[in-house]
């Protein structure tokens, strides 16, 4: 698996593709390829506000632990963000699970019809703050 840097435009076109939305700049992507074809995205976005990063992926099994390390370290580390936000629908069971695990990320609450009022999907708001981040950023502390 291949971690690519450098080709934002073209890795947040295809996250949006994907997701259904189109993103606004400013915004770092980065693309995350297998045998050279893309199998996930990570769109940075909303950093510009202060401390917290909004983090928007796509990808089904992209993101691996390995994945997961090096945006916390990218996020804390060349970002400088305080905190990263993820948002995901009530019914992505399986995204819950995920960012639920080993205690990371706290759940922060609920964006009531987040997605739309023909969707009727409730956002539920995820935080990894970075004193939490713990071994991830080992090496750049």
């Amino acid at each position: 698996m291949d971690i690519v840097f450098g080709q934002d435009d073209a890795v947040a076109l295809w996250a949006g593709s994907r997701l259904g939305v189109t993103f606004q700049r400013p915004f770092v992507a980065i693309g995350i390829a297998r045998d050279g074809e893309a199998i996930g995205a990570a769109v940075f976005n909303e950093y510009y506000r202060g401390g917290n990063i909004e983090l928007t992926f796509v990808g089904d099994g992209a993101l691996t632990r390995t994945v997961q390390r090096a945006l916390a370290r990218y996020a804390f580390g060349q970002l400088q963000a305080s905190r990263i936000t993820i948002r995901t629908a009530y019914r992505n069971t399986k995204v819950r699970k995920l960012l639920g695990r080993k205690g990371r990320f706290e759940f922060e609450g609920v964006q009531k019809r987040f997605y739309g009022p023909d969707r009727g999907d409730d956002a539920l708001v995820y935080v990894l703050p970075r004193e939490k981040a713990g071994k991830w950023l080992e090496t750049i502390e």
